[in-house]
């Protein structure tokens, strides 16, 4: 497979692992998360499932390099994309305040 194809579906596995990532870990975490799960690591190299086939394609140091840096830019723009947690303050009550004069003299 050329490295353009393989290029093709890395960059595929990415744009889909993005879709459902979990939100409150970190980016390094999900980064070590995506490599685990698309990109199998065996005795320090990684290695890509092609789907299609059902076998293994060895990688090399630049293409693991190259869907690092995609992986954490496109992340980066999703997450500038994510809708923010508005903060609501919360007024705080005035002149609530109970008088027991008026109960206490009451008989």
């Amino acid at each position: 497979m050329d490295v353009h194809k393989l290029w093709l579906k890395i960059s595929g596995s990415i744009t889909f692992y993005l879709k459902y990532y979990d939100k409150e870990l970190s980016n390094e975490e999900l980064l070590k998360d995506y490599l685990e799960y698309t990109l199998n690591e065996e005795d320090g190299k990684y290695q890509y499932l092609d789907k299609q086939t059902f076998e293994y394609i060895d990688l090399d140091d630049e293409i693991v390099d190259k869907a690092k840096k995609a992986f954490m830019e496109r992340l980066e723009k999703r997450r500038l994309k994510e809708p923010k947690e508005e903060v609501k303050e919360v007024a705080p009550i005035k002149n609530n305040v109970v008088s027991f004069s008026k109960y206490k003299n009451k008989k």
